[in-house]
């Protein structure tokens, strides 16, 4: 069965009084290392070996919605160091008190509530272990979404940039895939949103091709709701309509994307503030470890390179070839949230299956 099979993220905040510190390098790693062995027990056997973000040269994590991204590289979201971050504010009982030398990242993390409306409560786990001068916050998720069908597999790769990548999706008029599938926007080829029906109704995961240049990933989910809009109303006039209905000829194919990393943000470690009641600290570590496989289990995946149209033909009644060889973004949201637990700007290969 094709199936996004497993998205697991895991953040380890170490937070401790400034004033006290006096921790070696060694002190950290082992406390890091430990607090990892904690959370081994989650450990996905699906997900890939786990690999070091500075081992990646086109890929990064990003902290926050807000934080800027690198058009280049691949930016990966999700809001388990928010929860840690969120629970050591709490726990801390002080207002957080930045200056002008604190990182951007520092900054955003204080100031993010992009983590809010995005999972249920018992749907992550936050742990915390609290000292006379530390504070150790852990949080993590994961989450398996099968879809209730199988999707197409195929024999030839599709081209991404100018790498063959394996993909999957629909390449014939089959109606237990459409009807696990809806068109949320389509202006032509190559702008375009799709919406993939796990079984589980209270999710959805969804692939927008073509959007304009952004700065981040929330401006990116600005101009995917803008577009999401336009298609609603679109879907509503007779004129339009055939673009949101997957019809006999229609095709679509979707890279597999396939990733276990983890990193530290330096950034955030080493960065001392003080609380309103006056008392400074520092943060020590700041782990985060996210895995995620969107594939379909081993079988080749086929789709063909294909030019698109442009968007005065798109107008006109003609079959759609929705082919995923450009940069786009996966977002991955409950139903009834406002904010998204997973979101993904692939633009180039790196995390993709080579053929």
């Amino acid at each position: 069965m094709l199936r996004l099979y497993k998205l697991l993220t895991i953040a380890i905040l170490w937070l401790s009084m400034a004033a006290c510190q006096n921790t070696t390098k060694t002190d950290e790693n082992a406390v890091l290392q430990a607090e990892v062995r904690k959370l081994s027990k989650i450990k996905e056997t699906a997900l890939p070996e786990v690999v070091s973000l500075k081992s990646l040269k086109k890929t990064m994590f990003t902290p926050t919605l807000e934080s800027l991204v690198d058009e280049e590289k691949n930016a990966i979201y999700a809001p388990t160091l928010l929860f840690a971050w969120n629970k050591i504010e709490e726990l801390l009982k002080s207002e957080i008190v930045l200056s002008e030398s604190n990182s951007q990242d520092l900054q955003l993390i204080t100031q993010s509530k992009s983590h809010e409306q995005s999972l249920n409560p018992d749907e992550y786990k936050i742990e915390v272990d609290t000292k006379v001068d530390a504070i150790v916050a852990r949080a993590f998720f994961h989450k398996s979404l099968p879809f209730k069908i199988e999707f197409h597999a195929l024999q030839e790769p599709i081209v991404f940039g100018k790498t063959k990548v394996s993909a999957f999706g629909l390449d014939w008029q089959d109606f237990d895939v459409i009807e696990a599938t809806q068109i949320l926007y389509y202006k032509d080829d190559a702008h375009l949103v799709l919406k993939l029906l796990p079984k589980d109704k209270q999710h959805e995961i969804i692939l927008a091709l073509g959007l304009d240049k952004f700065k981040s990933l929330k401006d990116a989910l600005g101009l995917l709701n803008e577009n999401i809009e336009k298609g609603k109303k679109e879907k509503t006039e007779p004129k339009q309509a055939w673009k949101y209905a997957l019809n006999e000829e229609d095709r679509f194919a979707i890279p597999i994307v396939k990733f276990h990393i983890d990193t530290k943000y330096k950034t955030l470690e080493g960065q001392q503030f003080f609380t309103k009641d006056g008392r400074p600290h520092i943060v020590h570590e700041a782990y985060q470890r996210t895995g995620f496989v969107l594939d379909q289990n081993g079988a080749v995946l086929e789709s063909e390179d294909y030019t698109s149209v442009d968007s005065l033909g798109a107008e006109l009644p003609h079959p759609k070839k929705m082919i995923y060889n450009k940069p786009f973004l996966i977002v991955l949201k409950r139903v009834d949230k406002t904010n998204p637990y997973f979101v993904m700007s692939v633009n180039n290969t790196e995390l993709m299956v080579r053929k």
